[in-house]
């Protein structure tokens, strides 16, 4: 099943290019579609493929079908925003493909699989990113701060004159990065080893524990004395 940290780094440089006056509701409008990603993404493939495997359909169909919530939601984003985004369209790319190839096969491990590859793909982004101008992780961390109402703007003047702060969100860009490779991975070894109607579950459950422990690493991280005036004062 998809994640929807995936898609906040996909739009992460898109709101990192925002100005610095916020208005009050923006932070509740972003909690709220991240409340509506995290339905859309894990959620409902979830609670549909057990409920449909509930009612005797095959595992095969019920992987089908559960993937229609994130397929719907990626083209509505496409739709709303009119323009392309390579993540959405990512998704689509990759839910098409895997189907097709399950299509030919009649076996519903390609689905299963289908979710490593998007985060292979993400993880691939978030690395390449580590010496551009903007590290993914800063964007991020930027499209938090201005959601919240804050001025991103001491942000991105330190960005451009401390090699301290760069260095601090390139080390965290290398870190979400191997920590979504090594999602991949146990994705696609779950995908073609336990039962198939384990795996959509587990890899829930995986991917929360992953994200809740990299969320902690970087917290502390964050929050080390030589890092802590330069990300919080």
């Amino acid at each position: 099943m998809n994640n929807p940290q995936s898609t906040d780094m996909a739009d992460a440089d898109r709101e990192s290019g925002t100005t610095a006056d916020v208005p009050a509701g923006k932070s509740t409008g972003g909690n709220r579609e991240l409340i509506t990603v995290a339905i859309l993404d894990i959620v409902a493939p979830v609670a549909l493929y057990y409920g449909l495997r509930a009612l005797g359909l095959t595992p095969w169909l019920a992987l089908l079908l559960g993937a229609i919530p994130p397929a719907a939601r990626a083209l509505f984003s496409l739709v709303r925003h009119r323009r392309i985004e390579w993540f959405a369209v990512l998704v689509l790319v990759l839910i098409a493909a895997s189907a097709a190839t399950s299509f030919l096969s009649g076996s519903p491990r390609f689905l299963l699989a289908k979710d490593g590859a998007i985060t292979a793909a993400l993880a691939a982004v978030v690395l390449a990113t580590v010496r551009a101008s903007k590290p993914a992780m800063y964007s991020v961390g930027r499209m938090m701060v201005s959601g919240s109402g804050h001025d991103p703007s001491d942000w991105d003047e330190r960005l451009r004159t401390s090699a301290r702060f760069r260095r601090i969100w390139q080390v965290l860009t290398v870190l979400w990065g191997i920590g979504l490779l090594l999602d991949s991975v146990l994705r696609v070894v779950f995908a073609y080893t336990l039962p198939v109607d384990v795996v959509p579950g587990l890899s829930t459950v995986q991917w929360l524990v992953l994200l809740v422990a990299l969320q902690i690493v970087s917290q502390v991280y964050l929050r080390r004395p030589a890092n802590r005036p330069l990300v919080f004062d």
